[in-house]
């Protein structure tokens, strides 16, 4: 009999925390009978009808849940219907991306097989505070940095130099991310703070801003076989707008009438020394390895134009896999299909599997 495969998912909610800085930033944004919904959660829809789609072309009996406010509605799901395999696409429940984790920790409970990261990886991987200390105990390089969270104080980070680019510690998606997070001197550093403080309610990553070049490495793979790093993708800044700044912000990776989005073009295979090359997929397999990705994750890193060093940015677990995401465009340029890549991730987590429970 064909394998019942549960494609899990999240459809976009409102999200307040983010809704003045949003269309302060003039982001592009949806709303029915006043919802607002942040653009960059839209991508979670349509990744689900394509895995279905991917899946139903092998054979598999696709059953699609939507898991949102209410996570005993999912408990009743996974127990009733006890899929063969979770296919996870499920970034956030009850409107809330730190739960996410939780919602990887009720299929763990309920012994069903799932694709993607585990619950503490991705726990890790949102919390940036986390994942960057895990990187420096294990010699990861990554841009030097300090926290300041809601209620401390900002004093000026004597072991960091300027520029500096302050982030919302435990966001995704470049929320949070605009010209305005590069700071050259303490006074907008303090109100960047504030303004993270004020408008996610979260504490405040201040790093050092590694000027150069944006690197993503797309990884495949589990812990059974290890991961493949796929061909490395840039994200070109050569077109944008004088005096913009070289970073993927929010407006550059998700609103579309901005020149920012068609400025910031990827570009995959990357050009690249092949030492360089060679030492960013081994940087991307370590990273990765660190923070617990498995089956697949990308890896997003700095080459410094100033020292030509490596910088790992961040580990991320369960990328955007949709058609036209950057994950799916270093598969295609490795030579995998859309609907063969889906295949492979699934028959990663059923090796995992099967490998647990022997």
């Amino acid at each position: 009999m064909s394998l019942r495969v549960a494609v899990v998912y999240n459809e976009p909610k409102h999200t307040p925390h983010a809704e003045h800085w949003l269309s302060r930033s003039h982001a592009s944004v949806h709303a029915d009978a006043g919802d607002f919904r942040d653009a960059s959660e839209f991508g979670v829809v349509e990744q689900m009808q394509s895995i279905a789609a991917a899946l139903e072309s092998h054979g598999y009996r696709v059953l699609i849940f939507s898991a949102n406010d209410d996570p005993s509605r999912l408990c009743s799901f996974l127990a009733s219907e006890k899929p063969d395999l979770v296919f996870n696409c499920c970034e956030s429940i009850m409107g809330a991306s730190s739960l996410e984790m939780s919602v990887a920790a009720m299929y763990e409970l309920f012994s069903i097989p799932y694709t993607g990261s585990g619950s503490l990886a991705l726990g890790i991987a949102l919390n940036k505070r986390l994942s960057k200390d895990l990187f420096t105990a294990n010699g990861i390089s990554t841009p030097r940095h300090t926290f300041v969270l809601p209620g401390e104080r900002v004093v000026h980070p004597e072991a960091l130099d300027y520029p500096l680019i302050v982030k919302p510690v435990s966001e995704d998606a470049s929320i949070g991310i605009d010209d305005a997070a590069i700071v050259t001197r303490f006074e907008e550093l303090r109100a960047r703070v504030e303004f993270v403080h004020s408008e996610f309610h979260q504490g405040a990553l201040i790093e050092e801003f590694i000027d150069g070049r944006e690197l993503n490495v797309a990884l495949i793979g589990n812990g059974a076989t290890g991961m493949t790093p796929l061909p490395i993708s840039e994200i070109t800044f050569d077109r944008l707008p004088a005096g913009a700044r070289r970073i993927v912000s929010y407006e550059a990776k998700w609103v579309e009438e901005s020149p920012l989005y068609h400025t910031t073009m990827p570009q995959c295979p990357a050009v690249l020394p092949a030492a360089i090359e060679e030492e960013a997929r081994t940087l991307a397999v370590r990273a990765a390895r660190i923070v617990g990705l498995r089956d697949y994750g990308r890896v997003d890193m700095r080459l410094s134009d100033r020292t030509n060093t490596l910088y790992v940015l961040e580990a991320n677990p369960n990328p955007d896999i949709s058609e036209d995401a950057g994950f799916m465009r270093a598969a295609l340029a490795s030579g995998r299909t859309y609907a063969g890549t889906i295949n492979e991730i699934v028959a990663h987590a059923l090796e995992r599997s099967n490998n647990v429970s022997r």
